[in-house]
C-alpha cells in the first residue's frame, strides 16, 4: 500500500488495511513515523520513509509554493520507489493499492503488477483536474533533475505533474457514498463507492474527555496543514466567550500560541485533540471542510459550520450545503458575530441533524471494506 503521508489520505485507508489483514493477507504499507502506530494497530507491516511534509510551509497560491510542493511529491515518490525496490527483492507482491495522491501509479508501473486506486475525497471531473494549480506549474531545474533521476534509477516517470495528485487505475475504490458524491451518475462502473470506515483506535493520551460529558460541546479545528491560523482562533475566542458549554479548539502543531489570546475557562485549547473521541460528545463542529474531518463528523451525526479554504474543501462545503447538512461561511472577512450566528443556526435548526443522519445512513449502506475486497478479488483474478 502506497499513500501520501498526510492525515486526510492515510486515515481513510485504515479500515481496508484491517479487512485485508483479518482475512490473512500480508499488507506492507510505506509511510512516515507519524502513522506507524495506527497502521501497525490494524495489522500492517510499516516501512518508513522520510517525513518531508510535517515541517514544510507551503503557499499554494504562488509558483514558488507550488514548486516546493511538487518537489516534496517527487522526492516522496523517489523515497517510496527506493523502499519498493528493496522490498521487491525479497517479497513477491500480487497487488499495489495506492491513493490518488502520491507515488502509487509509479510504483505500479515499476512493479508491473495489478494496481487499484483509492480516493479519500470526492471524484473530480476532468475539467477540475485540468484547472488545478499544479497542472499549470512549470517544474524548476531542481524538480526536473529529480524527474530525470527517477527515470534513470527506476525506469518510470509521471505522465504529467498532475499525476501526483490524480493517480488513476482500472478500478478506483472511493471512500464515500454515491449519495454524497456530487454528480455521481457522471462516474462509470470503474469506481466503487464503499463509504468511509472508522476502525476503533486505542487512545492513551491525557486529553480531558471527562470534561465534555453532559455538556453542550462546540469543537473547532482547521485541520493539520493550514498556516497562520492564530487570528482565526482569536476570532473564535471572541465569538464564544459566553458559550454555555465547552469549546474545544484543536490548534495543530504549526500555531504560535504566543499570538493566541487568553481564553475563558470553558475553552480547552490543545495542539492535538483525539478528534474521533471528541466528536462523540460534539453538538456542532466548525471545520475547514477537509474530507477526513467531514466524514468523521458525519459518522457521529454532528452537523457542521464549514469554512473552506482550498483544494477539495469548497466542493465538500457546497455538497454539505446542497444537502442541508452544513452551514457555509466564507473565510474572507470572518467576524465573531458571523460565527455566533452560524453556530446558533445549526444548533437550533433540527434539519441539519436530520440531513447529517441521512448521509451517515448512505455510508452504512455502501458496503464498506467487505464489498471492496469482494470486487478487488474479482479484479485481481481477472488479471491472472
Amino acid at each position: 500500500m502506497v499513500n501520501f503521508p498526510a492525515e486526510g489520505h492515510v486515515n481513510p485507508t485504515l479500515g481496508i488495511v484491517k479487512a485485508f489483514v483479518e482475512r490473512g493477507d500480508s499488507v506492507h504499507y510505506i509511510t512516515t513515523e507519524k502513522f506507524r502506530e495506527r497502521l501497525e494497530g490494524v495489522g500492517a507491516m510499516v516501512h518508513l520513509q522520510p517525513d518531508l511534509l510535517s515541517k514544510a510551509s507551503i503557499d499554494p497560491h504562488s509558483n514558488a509554493g507550488l514548486n516546493a510542493f511538487l518537489k516534496i511529491q517527487i522526492q516522496n515518490s523517489l523515497d517510496t520507489l527506493e523502499i519498493t525496490k528493496k522490498l521487491s527483492e525479497e517479497i513477491n507482491f500480487h497487488l499495489v493499492f495506492y491513493e490518488k495522491f502520491g507515488a502509487g501509479q509509479l510504483v505500479r508501473d515499476y512493479l508491473q503488477i495489478p494496481g487499484i486506486c483509492s480516493s479519500a475525497s470526492f471524484l473530480f471531473p476532468n475539467e477540475f483536474l485540468e484547472n488545478m494549480p499544479l497542472s499549470r506549474v512549470k517544474p524548476d531545474e531542481e524538480a526536473e533533475k529529480l524527474i530525470v533521476q527517477m527515470k534513470e534509477c527506476y525506469s518510470v516517470e509521471p505522465k504529467s505533474m498532475v499525476q501526483f495528485m490524480s493517480n488513476t487505475a482500472e478500478l478506483t475504490v472511493v471512500f464515500t457514498s454515491q449519495y454524497f458524491q456530487p454528480h455521481s451518475k457522471n462516474f462509470n462502473g470503474s469506481n466503487l463507492f464503499i463509504g468511509p470506515t472508522f476502525p476503533k483506535r486505542a487512545y492513551t493520551g491525557n486529553f480531558p474527555l471527562e470534561a465534555l460529558e453532559d455538556e453542550q460541546v462546540l469543537y473547532i479545528s482547521m485541520g493539520t496543514v493550514l498556516d497562520h491560523t492564530e487570528e482565526f482562533f482569536n476570532i473564535c475566542i471572541d465569538a464564544f466567550s459566553d458559550f454555555k458549554g465547552k469549546v474545544v479548539i484543536a490548534t495543530g502543531e504549526r500555531v504560535d500560541m504566543t499570538k493566541v489570546k487568553k481564553a475563558p475557562e470553558q475553552f480547552i485549547i490543545s495542539a492535538y485533540v483525539p478528534q474521533l473521541k471528541v466528536l462523540e460528545h460534539t453538538d456542532v463542529f466548525i471545520t475547514h471542510g477537509g474530507m477526513n474531518s467531514v466524514n468523521e463528523s458525519i459518522h457521529f451525526n454532528v452537523p457542521m459550520v464549514v469554512i473552506p479554504h482550498d483544494k477539495d474543501q469548497p466542493m465538500v462545503a457546497q455538497r454539505l450545503t446542497e444537502l442541508n447538512a452544513g452551514y457555509r461561511v466564507s473565510k474572507d472577512n470572518l467576524k465573531p458575530q458571523t460565527l455566533r450566528d452560524a453556530v446558533k443556526q445549526v444548533l437550533t435548526n433540527k434539519s441539519y441533524k436530520e440531513s447529517i443522519k441521512k448521509i451517515n445512513e448512505s455510508f452504512q449502506e455502501s458496503g464498506g471494506p467487505e464489498k471492496a475486497l469482494e470486487v478487488i478479488d474479482a479484479f485481481v483474478q481477472n488479471k491472472k
